[in-house]
């Protein structure tokens, strides 16, 4: 699998305007609330991490290019709850795959 410099980083400013999207819908429902550039560049960083991550994924499967374009503005929209799915899914891979179960952290 090769990556095509370019194509990543088409992929990476469009989740960033998913994330951009989000936040000024977000905006827009609280009329006259102001962002911060500390929530924007926040928001931008965590869409375009979540960018990469579907990106890579999307080049693995032999996902075509269009598609896997509009699934990583989906997936940069999304934001956390995507890395939350995906961190799920790779720990329950892991488990079947090792045999081991995750061992429970005492809450205080």
């Amino acid at each position: 699998m090769q990556i095509d410099f370019i194509e990543l980083l088409i992929n990476i400013a469009l989740a960033s305007l998913g994330g951009l999207v989000k936040i000024l819908s977000e905006v827009d429902k609280k009329f006259g609330m102001k962002m911060t550039i500390s929530e924007y560049f926040t928001h931008s960083f965590i869409s375009m991490f979540v960018g990469i991550v579907i990106y890579l994924l999307c080049k693995n499967f032999n996902i075509s290019q269009f598609l896997a374009a509009s699934i990583t503005a989906l997936a940069g929209y999304a934001g956390i709850p995507v890395i939350e799915l995906l961190s799920d899914i790779a720990k329950k891979r892991l488990q079947r795959e090792t045999g081991m179960l995750p061992q429970n952290k005492d809450k205080d």
